[in-house]
Parts: C-alpha cells; structure tokens; sequence
C-alpha cells in the first residue's frame, strides 16, 4: 500500500514538472526589402511575444517555451550583419534561462533579408506530439504539436506558389498549415506582422488574441487592412484627377471589406464626390444594413442634400428611420 501510494506521489510530481501542452506553427519570411511573420497556437495572445520582423533586416519567431528576448536580439543580430545560422546560434549560445528554462525548451525560427533561414528545434521540443522545421532562401518555417510533417510542407508549398504582397503570401501559408491537420491540442490566437520599408501606416500588425477559429479572423482582419489601403488609394486617385484609378480602387475596396460599414461609409462619400448619386445611394443602403444607427446620422450630413431631391432616395430615407 505504501508503494503504491509512493508510485503516485512521484508520478504527481512527475506531471507537475513536465512542460504545458504547447502547439505552434510559424513562419518568417523576407522578401527585397520587407520582412514579416505569421503564426497560430492554442495558447493566449500569441503576437504579443512569439514574432518579431524588421524591414530591410529580417524576423524571427521564439516558440514551444518562447524567449521573448530572442525577438529584439535576433533582430539586433542580424541588422549588425550575421546571417541568420549565426545569428541563430548567438541567441542558442546566450540563452539568459527565462522562466527557468534552456535552449532545449526553445523552438525558434530566424531569418534575414538576404540569405536562407534557419531554425532550431531543442529535445524538450522535439519531445511534442510533432515538431519540424523547414528552411530555405527568404523563409523560415517551424511547428510543434502538430499533426504531422504535412503542415510545414503544405506551409511551404503554399508560400513558394502564392502570388502577391508579403503578408498574402504568409497568411496563406498559415491557412495551409491549418488545413493540412495544424494543432494537434487545438486553437486559441493568430497573428500576422509585417514590416515595410515605408512603414507607417503601411506596416501590418494584426491579432487574434482568442477566437475559436483564430486564423479565419486573422484573414478578415488581412482583408479589411487592404480594403483601407484600397480605399486610400481611391481617395487619393480622385484627388489627383484620376478618375479610372479611383473607381478601380474603390471596386476593390468594397470587395474586400463588405461587411464593414466604415468601408461604405466612405464609399458613399467618394461617388457623391464623383457625381454618381446612383451609386452613393447603393454605398449608404450596404451602410445602414450593417450599421443603422449610423448611417441615420450619417444621411444628415450636407454632403448629401442633392440625393434628397430624388423621390425614391427620400422615401428609401425614410424607410431606414
């Protein structure tokens, strides 16, 4: 009886000092000049600490057990002139422990805006349901807890053939690991970064910190970013007198952000401003669908009062009150 309760004491112990159940799928990425990084796990917040990216420098991604110095390090590392393997094994070399933990509770990813990727998988990593990374010319890519090999290579596949910006390419190769199996323990967060060599407002830094589909979320919140630069640009064509470039711009805007109502509202904005009063009309009509209260006050703004002089746009108007 004594042993046996000896046994389960020990065996307690033993699952109080075994790591948490963690599952993460990573990728970092450079191409000519910016730098980014996406990823999913099923723990909380994951682009608050695990990605990290600089235009024109690189990105790096600290999972499994994360280092959250290894991000602004890496980064340091690399803008100094390392390649991404010596700037990998500094980082190794120069592990301060945090949380009480050694290399081989890391998994990290690095790469600079020149050169192939690398990354490092420690045993206490590789010890998850499956670990793996991928490497090669301007990426990184690296999982744990994951179905299989096929997620990093279904990652890869899809970031090498996807036409497009950085951060297209990184969600979709995001959204093929996921379809591929993923987590093995489930999902919780999503994030995408993108740095620019414009920066600003061009940069890219999106979230989920908990959804029960993180990375769906993650691309509505990719497609309402573009949606906005697509509707800067219409705004800035028409400024200019560009009347072609403003409405190609503006078609796309609408398309990718329809179930956002400030997208309509601007749209309404931009035909009343081309003279189009038919379709500033169809913009508020998608607007008040979306948002009511809104667009009620929306339509007392002058900017409207020639669409008040048709009869079937006052009596739309006062339909929606």
């Amino acid at each position: 009886m004594i042993k046996v309760v000896l046994v389960a004491i020990v065996a307690g112990f033993a699952l109080l000092a075994s790591p948490p159940a963690s599952a993460t799928f990573s990728i970092v990425a450079c191409d000519s000049k910016n730098c980014g990084a996406a990823v999913a796990t099923n723990n909380l917040a994951v682009g608050a600490t695990v990605i990290y990216a600089k235009a024109g420098v690189g990105a790096v991604a600290s999972q499994f057990e994360t280092n959250p110095s290894y991000g602004l390090k890496g980064l340091a590392l690399l803008e100094a002139g390392r390649g991404a393997e010596a700037a990998l094994s500094e980082l190794l070399r120069t592990d301060d422990g945090f949380e009480g933990q050694d290399i081989s509770f890391r998994q990290v990813g690095i790469v600079g805006i020149v050169g192939k990727g690398a990354a490092y998988t420690g045993e206490v990593a590789a010890g998850s349901p499956w670990a793996g990374m991928l490497t090669g010319p301007g990426y990184s890519i690296q999982g744990n807890g994951l179905a299989g090999h096929m997620v990093l290579e279904a990652m890869r596949e899809r970031f090498l053939k996807t036409r497009g910006t950085l951060a297209d390419r990184l969600m979709a190769a995001l959204e093929a690991g996921q379809a591929a199996g993923g987590q093995t323990t489930g999902r919780l967060s999503a994030a995408l970064l993108v740095r620019t060599s414009e920066g600003g407002f061009q940069d890219i830094d999106l979230r989920v910190d908990a959804a029960d589909q993180p990375i769906p979320a993650l691309h509505r919140l990719l497609g309402m970013h573009e949606a906005n630069d697509e509707m800067v640009r219409a705004e800035r064509a028409l400024h200019s007198g560009h009347i072609d470039a403003a409405k190609a711009s503006l078609a796309d805007a609408v398309r990718l952000g329809a179930g956002w109502d400030r997208i309509w509202r601007r749209a309404a904005r931009l035909e009343m401003s081309m003279g189009d009063k038919g379709a500033a009309l169809q913009a508020l009509a998608a607007f008040a669908s979306i948002n009511p209260v809104w667009a009620r006050s929306e339509l007392d703004d002058p900017v409207y009062a020639s669409l008040w002089q048709n009869a079937d746009a006052v009596e739309w108007r006062q339909g929606l009150r």
